[in-house]
């Protein structure tokens, strides 16, 4: 598929506009569906399915309805690591794009580091499949 030459700015303007768009759809469709509801349209946890292990993603569709609900408490229940992806995510987005971040450089280039995140996630994924104290309170729920 061949692009459209067009300005950088029009191709970030474009896709900023179709996150907002998806965004607003996202918090449209969680404001109206309950993911805790046996009829609810989003689809569950494949990993959760196949395997009975939870994954590093496992309660963030429930944790984001609590959200927009204004549940902060039961949005870190459902999923511990969400408030920290949802700061980090657009940070790097936005260092990505070059802009300023009002972070220490030495922060953002941590957070830069794709070793930390695989550490971080499956570390995360590891500890919050075991069932002892204080583990048991990364499962979602």
């Amino acid at each position: 598929m061949i692009l459209p030459a067009l300005p950088r700015h029009r191709w970030m303007l474009a896709a900023a506009t179709a996150a907002a768009a998806f965004a607003a759809f996202g918090v449209w469709a969680l404001r109206n569906f309950d993911p805790n509801a046996a009829n609810s349209p989003f689809l569950g946890c494949l990993f959760l399915k196949a395997t009975g292990l939870y994954c590093p993603g496992c309660g963030t569709t429930r944790g984001l309805h609590a959200l927009v609900h204004g549940d902060l408490g039961q949005m870190v229940a459902m999923n511990p690591l969400l408030p920290l992806l949802m700061v980090a995510v657009p940070l790097l987005v936005l260092h990505g794009m070059g802009r300023r971040v009002p972070l220490p450089a030495w922060l953002m280039a941590a957070l830069n580091n794709p070793k930390l995140w695989l550490v971080l996630l499956i570390g995360y994924w590891i500890a919050r499949n075991l069932p002892w104290w204080p583990f048991s309170w990364l499962a979602p729920g």
